[in-house]
């Protein structure tokens, strides 16, 4: 981590924030070597809404900056 990264409490706040004007699943995370990293809470609420689900899903922001566009 470098100086300028979030802490994850300013992460958690910002999602607290989405999560309570959102009506769909917030997905948090991180981008590691090229491949999508969900957290362990997001994968938690996933198994937990969808227990038996078989689902896709698009990221409507993607292609996207992960410097600019990060919290």
């Amino acid at each position: 981590m470098n100086k300028d990264d979030p802490t994850i409490e300013q992460v958690k706040r910002a999602a607290d924030v989405l999560r309570k004007t959102s009506t769909g699943l917030l997905l948090t995370g991180r981008i590691r070597d090229g491949k999508l990293e969900l957290d362990k809470e997001t994968l938690q609420e996933i198994e937990k809404r969808f227990p038996n689900a078989d689902r896709a899903f698009v990221a409507m922001n993607s292609p996207f900056d992960p410097v600019s566009q990060c919290v």
